[in-house]
């Protein structure tokens, strides 16, 4: 069964199943780095919002030998179980004021995201962007995140500037910066059994409390310069994804080069497309308080 049949297979069962009345509708997302992936809109009747349903995992579990009857009742219960426009507030977007405080940002790529970045409030920074969304924590699917559109500046009547203003004072507040040695971070990523190596390179990772687009601690106020004193060193920044960044004090890199090469090799072969944030690497100085492009 090729991607469309089982995507007929799944909307078939459901129309079967759901509510008369039910809409199905398969809707192109665009999402980081110019990927589009399909989503599966199940909307019932009366509701404003209803959340994405992603199918191409579920393919894959498909493909890998997971029964479809199984997959279907997942995706049923899915649709049935997770009430979303009982507990979303659709006019809570009407109003900014409502908003305001759930305004973060995060960074990504700048030239793989062009077309989207037409579309969006961000603001420029080294090769990357700004960009922000609405971090709504606590809802039917979890932590749901916003993307925030040119539209929704217009309705709001607020320029960029104002959004910048209130994601930098949420954002280190929602999402407060970890800074961990890597061996700390693989202990706890295999669940405390320790591989006994001793790291040849330290390194360190820098993420925030949801480790989701942490790589935007970058920007968080005087987060570098206390890297470096913690550090007691000007070290180099490895954009590892959207989601954390690895630092490696100068005093310890004998070549830059094979650190771009490290970086450029973990973008094409352990990095998902959507998550990855840039194939440069990054200096930063204590002494110009700047952090620039390698």
């Amino acid at each position: 069964m090729n991607y469309q049949e089982f995507v007929g297979s799944v909307t078939g069962f459901l129309r079967e199943t759901l509510p008369f009345g039910t809409e199905l509708r398969m809707i192109p997302l665009e999402k980081n780095n110019g990927v589009i992936l399909e989503g599966l809109a199940v909307r019932k009747e009366g509701e404003k919002a209803v959340p994405a349903i992603y199918l191409d995992s579920y393919y894959q579990e498909y493909l890998s030998g997971y029964p479809l009857r199984q997959i279907h009742e997942t995706i049923l219960a899915c649709c049935e179980d997770n009430d979303f426009s009982e507990h979303f507030d659709a006019d809570f977007f009407s109003d900014y004021r409502r908003v305001r405080p759930t305004v973060v940002f995060k960074l990504i790529n700048y030239e793989k995201n062009k077309k989207l970045l037409e579309r969006i409030p961000h603001v420029p920074f080294l090769n990357l962007a700004v960009v922000f969304y609405c971090l709504l924590p606590d809802t039917p699917v979890g932590n749901a995140t916003v993307l925030i559109h040119n539209s929704h500046m217009e309705y709001w009547k607020i320029a960029c500037g104002e959004l910048y203003r209130d994601a930098k004072q949420n954002t280190p507040r929602l999402l407060p910066a970890e800074v961990k040695p890597m061996s700390q971070v693989l202990l706890e990523l295999s669940q405390g059994v320790d591989s006994q190596e001793e790291d040849e390179v330290p390194m360190y990772v820098m993420t925030n409390s949801r480790k989701a687009f942490g790589a935007a601690c970058v920007l968080y106020d005087g987060m570098l310069k206390y890297c470096a004193k913690w550090l007691d060193s000007a070290f180099y920044l490895l954009p590892s994804s959207v989601h954390e960044v690895i630092l490696i004090p100068e005093k310890v890199v004998p070549k830059e080069g094979e650190l771009a090469s490290m970086v450029q090799d973990m973008n094409r072969t352990q990095v998902l497309r959507t998550e990855v944030l840039s194939d440069q690497i990054y200096f930063y100085s204590p002494e110009s308080g700047q952090l620039s492009i390698i």
